[in-house]
């Protein structure tokens, strides 16, 4: 029991070097001030998601299924009946869909990290309808709101991240600077 906070408070002896690093102790100081404006931007992030989530629902619910097996493409499979009708194909879902929210949420952070997005996209915009084979660029227009997405939060509530960080350092290396004016005379 007691050894072990010894053993936390020897771990945490490195913490001391802060106080003696004016660099670290400022980038220790521009975090910790970062942390409120930080959890507003975070609150900012998760309405946008929620919003982008329901709507993504609303519009691909049970659309990214597809035909899988070893000859689709001379089948010429048009829906689901047509798919399971030779017993060596598979009606399958996407990996990444928006049958929930939780799915859509989830889309959605990979398509908000910009890895494999694309795939995402063009699963949405060749969804044709529920038990309906996809079709390559089927609805272009549901390309706005992938697009819409990616700018929104992707660029735009990033660069928020970005700017209050930024901000903060130069607050707190101003305070720094006067500290060490004052410190001086």
């Amino acid at each position: 029991g007691m050894l072990r906070v010894f053993r936390l408070v020897r771990a945490l002896r490195p913490l001391r070097v802060i106080n003696r690093a004016p660099g670290l102790k400022l980038v220790v100081q521009t975090l910790l001030s970062s942390l409120k404006p930080i959890g507003n931007i975070v609150l900012i992030c998760c309405t946008f998601f929620i919003i982008f989530g329901i709507l993504g629902v609303q519009l691909f619910k049970g659309l990214f299924f597809y035909c899988d097996g070893p000859d689709i493409a001379n089948q010429n499979i048009t829906d689901r009946i047509e798919c399971l009708s030779h017993e060596e194909n598979r009606w399958i879902n996407q990996k990444y869909n928006f049958d929930n929210l939780g799915q859509a949420l989830m889309s959605l952070f990979v398509l908000s990290s910009k890895d494999g997005w694309v795939d995402i996209m063009y699963h949405g915009l060749d969804a044709v309808g529920i038990d309906k084979q996809p079709k390559q660029n089927f609805n272009e227009w549901r390309l706005l709101y992938f697009i819409s997405f990616l700018l929104l939060v992707g660029f735009f509530v990033l660069n928020m991240f970005v700017g209050v960080v930024v901000e903060n350092f130069h607050r707190c290396r101003a305070e720094q600077e006067k500290e060490e004016r004052a410190a001086r005379a």
